[in-house]
């Protein structure tokens, strides 16, 4: 990736704002185009280990640099950061499997330049209900891959999540021994990757090694969702 995809929302976080946007406009038009090259790359990576993400097209993946304000109180217009999303079921939403790369300034909740992952976020009632299931009676099988080598080492031992329950859910014993693995909200890895790797020339073959250590917990999710 080239440097300026850092300097450039450096800037904007300070001047987020029409007027300079605009006057920098063919910056990030720049940075964009990189960046969906990059995507469709890891696509076609990707796919050989999980088919479910398809083959979409890389400009559908990218999420839009317009922030929503329409029930925000933070009126400032762009986001800062620049992020895709592969769906494992196709549909690039919240409430999905998949995968997320952010390269970009501090946002929602994540630290550092670069955040990569997978899991679901902000699964609806019914979603959560099942993977929550799943979890209970495949405990053994969702232990397996969440105590993998590869995976702990890039995601350690807990999820990102909006919320965690203090007590069990609804219809679990609170005195399970694995209870805490269902009091989760969201099931998201998350990793933090140095700027040093971001620019540098294995950044693709890190990325690519980072999301294959989350391929076992998407398709987990996915068999509990179908």
């Amino acid at each position: 990736m080239n440097e300026d995809v850092f300097i450039f929302f450096e800037e904007l976080q300070a001047n987020n704002n029409r007027e300079w946007f605009l006057d920098n406009k063919s910056r990030y038009d720049t940075i964009k185009e990189e960046f969906t090259e990059f995507t469709g790359e890891i696509i076609e990576e990707l796919s050989l280990l999980d088919p479910s993400i398809g083959h979409p097209d890389p400009k559908k993946c990218l999420y839009r640099i317009y922030r929503d304000l329409r029930f925000s109180p933070d009126k400032r217009p762009y986001k800062t950061h620049i992020a895709f999303f592969l769906s494992s079921n196709g549909i690039k939403r919240s409430g999905e499997a998949g995968y997320y790369l952010q390269i970009g300034q501090e946002e929602y909740g994540l630290h550092g330049n670069c955040s990569l992952g997978g899991g679901i976020f902000m699964p609806d009632k019914e979603k959560l209900a099942s993977i929550r299931q799943e979890i209970f009676y495949n405990t053994d099988q969702f232990l397996s891959i969440i105590n993998e080598k590869k995976y702990k080492k890039y995601f350690g031992s807990t999820f990102f999540t909006t919320k965690f329950m203090s007590r069990a859910p609804k219809g679990y014993p609170n005195d399970w021994e694995h209870v805490e693995l269902l009091k989760y909200n969201d099931y998201c890895t998350m990793h933090e990757v140095p700027k040093e790797v971001v620019l540098g020339d294995g950044f693709k073959d890190y990325v690519m090694k980072v999301f294959s250590a989350t391929v076992p917990l998407n398709k987990f999710i996915l068999q509990s969702t179908q």
